[in-house]
């Protein structure tokens, strides 16, 4: 049976007992355990949901030892690109030609870096633009009417997942 076919049964037998059960909340969650498998369906779901957020968990992790592992190697390619040009220089040749890469040399220009990001000048600075989201939902968050800008979304559930 497909998910689509299991979830409309569910609803139908849902319907059902709630018109038996009235406002016996309890009554109803031991008939909809015992009528229906939606405890195994959303067992299942969650395993899914476990696995896929221990996997998440885990690229999370792999992905900072590797960007870890590329600083180092880049690191490690400017120091080689450095030791070469010293090399170079040393030779006095402004190149030098192997089968597999030609490797030249030649005066850099020195860089301006700023050391006090508060000191720079308004009229040296660009400003990012960016919503205030939070102004702009309390401005908004009742309003029928609202500007070209803006459009207002379906609401969509939200799924609490406490673990024991």
């Amino acid at each position: 049976m497909n998910a689509p076919v299991q979830l409309a049964e569910i609803a139908r037998i849902a319907a059902e007992l709630d018109a038996m059960c009235g406002d016996d909340e309890l009554l109803f969650a031991d008939m909809i355990e015992g009528e229906t498998d939606v405890h195994a369906i959303v067992g299942r779901l969650h395993q899914r949901l476990a696995a896929d957020q221990e996997l998440v968990a885990g690229i999370t992790e792999r992905a900072a030892e590797l960007a870890e592992r590329k600083r180092r190697l880049t690191a490690r390619i400017d120091a080689t690109k450095a030791t070469v040009g010293k090399f170079l220089r040393a030779a006095k040749l402004p190149k030098l030609e192997l089968p597999e890469a030609t490797y030249s040399v030649r005066d850099g220009k020195p860089k301006l870096e700023i050391v006090n990001l508060d000191a720079v000048p308004e009229d040296l600075a660009r400003i990012k633009r960016e919503p205030d989201k939070t102004a702009i939902n309390a401005a908004f968050a009742d309003a029928d009417d609202l500007p070209n800008w803006l459009v207002r979304t379906e609401a969509t559930d939200i799924i609490t997942v406490r673990t024991k």
